[in-house]
């Protein structure tokens, strides 16, 4: 059986497998050169991009709006990428219930040596530790924040 701290690793590898990490500078890039031009500006400026001007004139600037930008998006940060807070839900949603669906025959296994005509105690204790383990694991995947 996991322990808690297993569980988790697997939960985080699971959403890094099951979803695409997002380039943060290239989604802040999109959204300045978007937004922002300098075809007001008018002559060479005219076709310069404002993500590359701030990039290249005051580069602290740039990653403080990159991090100020990317709070406010709603995603997921794991193990230094970013992905979309939806998918990485979608992506634990599918780990819980694969969870949920071994304790559920974890549970069918337990009441089957209960029933038996000759059930064995030891059996049914490490069945028990077992789902309970599993069940502790179960909830920390649930309020583990992403």
């Amino acid at each position: 059986m996991k322990t808690t701290e297993e569980t988790i690793a697997a939960l985080l590898a699971h959403i890094e497998s099951e979803c695409t990490a997002i380039d943060r500078e290239a989604r802040f890039d999109a959204m300045l050169d978007e937004f922002y031009s300098f075809d007001s500006v008018g002559g060479p400026f005219a076709h310069m991009r404002p993500s590359s001007v701030l990039k290249e004139c005051d580069p602290t600037a740039y990653r403080c709006g990159v991090n100020d930008w990317a709070d406010g998006e709603g995603w997921a940060e794991i193990n230094d990428n970013y992905y979309d807070g939806d998918e990485a839900e979608k992506a634990r949603e599918s780990f819980v219930e694969e969870l949920e669906n071994e304790a559920s025959d974890l549970e069918t296994e337990l009441e089957e040596e209960q029933e038996s005509d000759d059930p064995n105690p030891s059996e049914i204790g490490r069945l028990s530790r077992e789902l309970d383990e599993l069940r502790a694991n179960i909830a920390a995947a649930e309020k583990h924040a992403l």
